[in-house]
């Protein structure tokens, strides 16, 4: 990657600064932080009364009195510019990993990753998805593109020009270079909403926007560092317009679903049927909600209302429409939520759960 050097030093630039100085600057900038464990780069765990408060069980982070006492729980939902809390952070946790949350940081992180040398098995499909693509546009064919640096550069070739960025510094982006020799590109984010989008912008390209989040520029993992290359934390540049409309793209706001189809129909077990419902009608709420572990919450909502069938008296064919529609509300397609429904409910079946102990209430 051609990319013009950093003009200014700041302490995302070093790899000696501690942990808590690091967050600290980047939190001054307006960089909302959080601690990431040392041993697996994850969010720290609630605390124990996070576990028995009603607010937090209900995923109201707002609600959750541990934080303002000192505590990290909530993961990325907890980050926070508020020096005092990243201190009391950092005091308990030395060593712990600064990460920063894209959205509240006005920040989108294109996570460009060299995991695999393994092509795609339908490179034409799945280098780039959603663009029609041919060897014949590829330079060196499709086996040149080895890894998300590669698919950035053919991206931007057939839609910007050589490089994934104009040469002035409006559209320089914070990049970094990763342990595992892949970039992080942190760039102003746009206005209007963005989400979290995995290898759909291109093949391991990940979108980093919304609640997700990514390591902290200038951190310092057992893996190595997360060294900045160019462009400075103070100044972050915005996308050129080819990229801001992919990205738009695929991570911009889900399209509206189709009409639900009607909940199942009342010929089952009477009050098993509500509960049926109400299940349904939750789980589907919940799902919208999610910007990542789409998929595992739909296995599990489907997995569910699977093993409930018998007790209430219902089939497959009465839930499985309606089960698919949240799946596309969450932004899932529908070729995704069908299979997930399908297996799943095939699963809950096969292993009935006992009737619920009042048989009415969800």
């Amino acid at each position: 990657m051609s990319v013009s050097t950093p003009t200014t030093t700041h302490a995302a630039d070093r790899t000696d600064i501690r942990p808590v100085q690091l967050a600290l600057d980047l939190a001054a900038l307006g960089w909302h932080v959080f601690p990431l464990s040392p041993s697996n780069k994850r969010p720290l765990a609630n605390c124990l009364d996070c576990h028995n408060n009603p607010h937090c069980a209900a995923g109201d982070y707002r609600g959750c009195v541990c934080l303002p006492d000192g505590q990290w729980c909530h993961g990325v939902r907890a980050a926070t510019t508020n020096p005092d809390r990243i201190t009391t952070w950092w005091r308990r946790v030395p060593d712990a990993v600064p990460a920063v949350a894209a959205g509240p940081s006005g920040l989108v992180l294109i996570d460009l990753d060299t995991h695999t040398s393994q092509p795609p098995r339908d490179p034409a499909a799945e280098l780039l998805p959603g663009i029609s693509l041919t060897e014949e546009q590829v330079p060196g064919g499709y086996g040149s593109v080895r890894n998300g640096i590669d698919a950035m550069h053919l991206l931007a070739r057939l839609r910007g020009g050589p490089h994934p960025w104009p040469a002035g510094p409006d559209h320089q982006p914070v990049s970094v270079r990763t342990p595992s020799g892949g970039r992080h590109l942190w760039y102003r984010a746009p206005d209007g909403h963005l989400h979290q989008a995995l290898s759909a912008l291109g093949w391991q390209i990940d979108i980093k926007a919304g609640w997700s989040y990514g390591i902290a520029p200038g951190a310092v993992t057992r893996a190595g560092a997360y060294a900045v290359h160019a462009g400075t934390p103070r100044d972050p540049g915005r996308m050129p317009d080819w990229l801001l409309h992919e990205v738009r793209r695929v991570a911009g706001p889900k399209p509206e679903p189709p009409p639900a189809p009607a909940a199942p129909a009342p010929q089952g077990r009477g009050n098993a049927v509500g509960y049926v419902r109400t299940v349904l009608d939750n789980g589907a709420s919940e799902l919208a909600a999610l910007t990542d572990g789409r998929k595992a919450a739909l296995g599990a909502l489907a997995y569910k209302i699977g093993g409930l069938l018998t007790w209430a008296g219902l089939t497959t064919a009465d839930v499985e429409d309606h089960l698919i529609h949240a799946g596309l509300a969450s932004g899932l397609t529908h070729r995704d939520a069908r299979r997930i429904v399908q297996r799943s409910l095939t699963n809950g079946l096969a292993r009935p759960l006992p009737a619920p102990r009042d048989g009415h209430s969800a």
